[in-house]
């Protein structure tokens, strides 16, 4: 038995899937739902469900005693490939989308286990929100996903609109280094506004050569800052 997983509104349309993308023997498929279709809530986060396909394939000849060995090997286990994790990521955004009335491109590869979401188009930017707080909800919602259809998974998620993040890595930089400035000038210390942990992570390197301050994050989450202290 071979098996594939598909992220599909329905056992037929992940059947549908299959058939397309193999010779699978129809009358061989057997299903199992790993995630049934969610419609969200008031329309937002809404998913596919997520099907376990086991088939057989169309052979013209009688596989050789070591391929009968390989498919016993299979029998039981659900190959999760990159291609899939990169599908639901995708799908899942769509999805998302869809449900709060936007067009926009959706652009999916994976670098070192990092799966990058880049969402383009006019109507994208009204989800980015304030500082991020949006674009960042997005990412957080699609990494659930990814992690509640393969829990094993070491793949991470990261989500763009309209190349934002670079954007807000630049202003934030230009940002610190004016801080920094000031504290290495004053020798008073400085606290930055509030910020998530990836945009204090970018402020913390690139800080961390500076001659004249350190930098340090106090306080607990929504509300911890970066301070910029001057170096004694």
């Amino acid at each position: 038995m071979e098996s594939k997983v598909f992220y599909a509104k329905s056992s037929e349309e992940a059947v549908e899937q299959l058939l397309k993308s193999t010779n699978a023997d129809k009358d061989s498929i057997q299903i199992t739902v790993l995630e049934k279709p969610s419609k969200g809530f008031l329309g937002i986060g809404a998913k596919s469900g997520v099907y376990s396909l086991e088939y057989e394939l169309i052979k013209e000849s009688e596989p050789s005693g070591q391929d009968k060995v390989d498919n016993d090997e299979r029998q039981d286990k659900v190959n999760i490939t990159e291609e899939d994790e990169m599908r639901i990521a995708k799908e899942f955004v769509v999805e998302l989308l869809k449900n709060a009335d936007v067009e926009a491109e959706v652009d999916v590869l994976i670098e070192d286990n990092l799966i990058k979401v880049k969402i383009s188009g006019d109507d994208a930017s009204c989800l980015i929100g304030r500082r991020g707080d949006t674009l960042d909800a997005i990412q957080f919602l699609t990494g659930l996903a990814l992690n509640k259809f393969n829990k094993d998974s070491h793949t991470r998620v990261f989500v763009d609109i309209e190349n934002y993040r670079s954007k807000r890595e630049e202003s934030l930089k230009r940002y610190c280094y004016k801080a920094a400035r000031e504290v290495a000038k004053t020798r008073r210390t400085k606290k930055l506004d509030y910020m998530n942990p990836y945009e204090r992570r970018i402020i913390h390197s690139a800080l961390q050569n500076d001659r004249f301050v350190i930098t340090y994050s106090e306080g607990t989450d929504p509300y911890r800052r970066v301070v910029i202290e001057y170096k004694r």
